[in-house]
């Protein structure tokens, strides 16, 4: 390992060490249910929702195929070519790091772990809504769900905070961009007169969605 590499990786571990701990039983569930995606199929339906209702078709379609490009690219690049690429073994799978981390169900991810596609999908995710909506609910409501997907592989031991930190970048980075595609995409074919789309209206739905979906999380997590 180069002397530049080392002293990161001596920081990455001894910061994962301070977050992963041997947790009790219901606070590792609730983060267990809280990083499989599946459990946040509601809330990405009622964004759906708000997201496409009251749109022309036009703008419809361009805000569906700016969601599949920000996702191909946040997820399919960062696992398909960063991850293989770079070949950093995820903490759970260095002999050299993983006795010193506690595991919940002896879940231990993938082989590789650089970037994270949970913080690359949330942080890109969380950016567009913002971009959409304007909402500081809503804004409040999605960052923190990011957030909290982050912290999950964290406490989990199966990422590096430098995979969260640099996962998080890309996908932030990625939804500045299929952005600025998207309001390009707007102008020319939706609204000729302007490139800057209204924020969208929204009302509770997603944040409402989002605190149910913690509390049913909660709840599950007690009675596991």
């Amino acid at each position: 390992m180069s002397t530049f590499i080392e002293p990161i990786q001596q920081a990455d571990t001894w910061l994962l060490t301070q977050i992963n701990f041997d947790g009790p039983t219901a606070y590792d569930q609730f983060w267990m249910l809280y990083t499989n995606r599946l459990t946040w199929i509601p809330l990405a339906a009622v964004v759906v929702w708000c997201l496409l209702r009251h749109q022309t078709w036009r703008n419809a379609l361009l805000i569906i195929l700016a969601f599949g490009l920000m996702f191909l690219i946040s997820d399919f690049v960062v696992a398909s070519i960063i991850k293989p690429w770079v070949a950093r073994p995820r903490p759970s799978r260095d002999v050299q790091v993983m006795h010193l981390l506690s595991y919940v169900n002896d879940y231990r991810g993938g082989r590789f772990g650089f970037p994270s596609n949970h913080a690359s999908n949330g942080f890109a995710a969380a950016t567009m809504l913002t971009l959409f909506f304007r909402r500081p609910l809503v804004i409040a409501s999605a960052f923190l769900w990011a957030i909290g997907s982050c912290y999950s592989r964290l406490y989990l031991g199966i990422h590096y905070p430098t995979d969260i930190l640099t996962g998080a970048v890309i996908g932030t980075l990625t939804a500045f961009a299929v952005w600025y595609l998207y309001r390009q995409g707007y102008a020319r074919w939706d609204s000729p007169l302007t490139s800057h789309p209204s924020p969208l209206t929204s009302h509770l739905s997603i944040p409402l969605v989002f605190v149910l979906t913690i509390a049913v999380l909660l709840l599950c997590s007690l009675v596991l």
